[in-house]
This record gives C-alpha cells, sequence and structure tokens, in this order.
C-alpha cells in the first residue's frame, strides 16, 4: 500500500513541473503536426543542424591544451539579427582547424538559410565576445564579467 502512495505522489510532482523553458538563445519557432508532416524538409534541416552541432561540439571535446598559443574561440551559428549563436574555446593541439572550420562554415549557411526560409526572428540581443584563457590544461572562453 506504501508502495502505492508514493507511486502515486511521484507522479502528481512529475506533473506539477509544468513545461520547461527554452533558453534564452534558443530560437522558437512554433509548427504544427500538419506543417511539419506537409514540409519534411523542415524537420531535415533542424536534423541536419543539430547533427552538425554536435560534430562540433564533438570534435572540440574537452580543448585540451599545453599553452595559450594552443588555445583559439570559434564563432557557431548564426544569430538572426546577426553575430554567432554562440562562442566555443577549442585546442589547435587536439582539432584539426580546417575540417573544424568546414563544419562550423556548413552549419552557418544552413542555420541562415532556415532562417530566411521560416522567417526566424530573434531578440537581438549582442552576445559579448568572450576571452580565451587556460584553466587547467584546456582552453577555456571566459566572458568579459568573469574575467
Amino acid at each position: 500500500m506504501k508502495l502505492a502512495l508514493s507511486a502515486v505522489a511521484v507522479m502528481l510532482l512529475l506533473g506539477c513541473g509544468g513545461p520547461q523553458q527554452p533558453a534564452a538563445d534558443e530560437q522558437q519557432q512554433v509548427t504544427t503536426p500538419d506543417e511539419t508532416v506537409a514540409n519534411p524538409e523542415l524537420v531535415d534541416n533542424r536534423a541536419k543542424l543539430a547533427e552538425l552541432d554536435q560534430q562540433i561540439r564533438s570534435m572540440v571535446g574537452m580543448a585540451y591544451a599545453e599553452n595559450i598559443e594552443q588555445c583559439r574561440l570559434a564563432e557557431v551559428g548564426h544569430r538572426p539579427c546577426g553575430g554567432p549563436q554562440y562562442y566555443m574555446a577549442y585546442s589547435t593541439a587536439t582539432v584539426d582547424e580546417a575540417v573544424l572550420q568546414e563544419l562550423i562554415n556548413e552549419h552557418l549557411q544552413l542555420q541562415i538559410a532556415y532562417q530566411r526560409d521560416h522567417d526566424i526572428v530573434g531578440t537581438c540581443e549582442v552576445i559579448p565576445r568572450p576571452a580565451v584563457t587556460l584553466q587547467g590544461g584546456r582552453c577555456v572562453a571566459v566572458s568579459a564579467s568573469d574575467r
């Protein structure tokens, strides 16, 4: 009996959580199921963007470096009002820069086309360019307020 009551209590608590809010820098576009079925390209482009983003993040990995000269900053993605979607520190010691830049450029072009084709708008806030530091043998992007 106690187990059943515990299970019911957990289910009620989970139901009270409400929908998860997207991060401020995430783009939002509401699509209906009919829209998605009618336009499989919309699903394909979203999936391709997510796949490219994951490839970029996987390639950068932990960004291990021996000195600060091996650390670089990548501008990834495109915000609808201009500028990168986010910045990412990487290490030239662990990444082939040409291959990484190719992935970043492919992601950028696909994201610009997606935003244009689907009338994506943004909040137009400015994301300050962070500095790159070497912390504990890793390249890290640090915002101006954290310096």
